[in-house]
């Protein structure tokens, strides 16, 4: 016999009526119990290429976080008396040292009226995910 949560005789004292459609403690199992193999394989494929994907693109991004710093450093320290030759020599040195290999052709350097430097640097990085399927990532940075 099943025991349900309210006994009847529990709710006649409150209510002091009967009332019918308790519910049963007892749990019911239907079959089913749990995610299936399929559904873990299924689960740990997206993980996998969640994590793959991340690994190949982050250090993309640190790379780009790290050019934005250098460029607007490298923007403000230009003074009018610099030339553009010893800015993108400069420009490279940092680069070189935060191991960032940015082509000359995407490194854009340019003096406003005032003396004033603006290095811009636009440049696209292609990574490769799965057999023949890749990303196309496109970086600006740009300092004043």
């Amino acid at each position: 016999m099943r025991k349900s949560i309210v006994d009847d005789q529990f709710m006649k004292k409150i209510f002091g009526q009967r009332v019918q459609g308790a519910r049963s403690v007892t749990p019911q199992h239907s079959g089913e119990a749990g995610i299936s193999l399929i559904g873990v394989i299924f689960w740990l494929l997206i993980l996998v290429l969640t994590v793959a994907f991340v690994v190949k693109v982050m250090p993309l991004y640190y790379d780009y976080s790290s050019l934005k710093n250098i460029v607007s450093h490298q923007a403000r320290q230009s003074g009018p008396g610099v030339s553009s030759l010893q800015i993108r020599h400069d420009l490279n040195d940092r680069l070189r040292v935060a191991m960032i290999d940015i082509p000359q052709k995407d490194i854009r350097i340019e003096r406003n009226g005032t003396g004033q430097t603006s290095i811009t640097v636009s440049y696209d990085k292609i990574v490769p995910l799965i057999a023949n399927i890749s990303l196309l990532l496109h970086f600006k940075a740009i300092g004043h």
